[in-house]
Formats: structure tokens, C-alpha cells, sequence
């Protein structure tokens, strides 16, 4: 892992970053904006239920990903190499 780290070029990604905020210019600022003052706009009640869905939401991926990953651990202990004969059923 630290020789794939090493190997990264960092003026290479640098530069790649720049021309990526360069071509979205202010796009992203304005989206958030624009975002948080329809949010800002919103009652505290929705405001809440809106909070409540992103932890019930983020509960919900992270309980999948553990037994996605618990399933993914378990199914290359169970792979199994046997022998087995074709028989002929004519």
C-alpha cells in the first residue's frame, strides 16, 4: 500500500483538481446556495423530519454494509474444492 502511495503524483492530481474547478466555475457555490436557503426557508418541524430521514437513511446503509461485508467474509470461507465423476446414463 505505501508503494502505491508512493507512486501517486501529487502535482499531476493537483493540476487535474484545477482544471475540474475551472470548468464547474461557481456551479457547485451556487447549487449549496441555493440548497441551503430552501432550507433555511423551511419550518423547524420539517427541519427536523428531514434530520430524522438522513440518520434513519445513514443507519440504514451502514447496517447494510456490515452485513454485506459480513456476507462477502463468510462466502470465501465457504468455497469448497471436490472431485466428482460424470456418469454415463446412457
Amino acid at each position: 500500500m505505501s508503494n502505491f502511495l508512493d507512486c501517486i503524483d501529487v502535482e499531476e492530481l493537483r493540476s487535474s483538481a484545477e482544471k475540474i474547478l475551472e470548468a464547474t466555475g461557481d456551479g457547485a457555490k451556487k447549487a449549496y446556495s441555493g440548497a441551503k436557503a430552501k432550507y433555511d426557508g423551511l419550518d423547524a418541524d420539517t427541519k427536523k423530519a428531514i434530520t430524522v430521514g438522513l440518520c434513519v437513511f445513514g443507519i440504514v446503509l451502514l447496517v447494510a454494509g456490515c452485513f454485506y461485508l459480513l456476507g462477502k467474509r463468510s462466502g470465501r470461507k465457504e468455497q469448497l474444492d471436490f472431485e466428482y465423476e460424470e456418469w454415463d446414463c446412457d
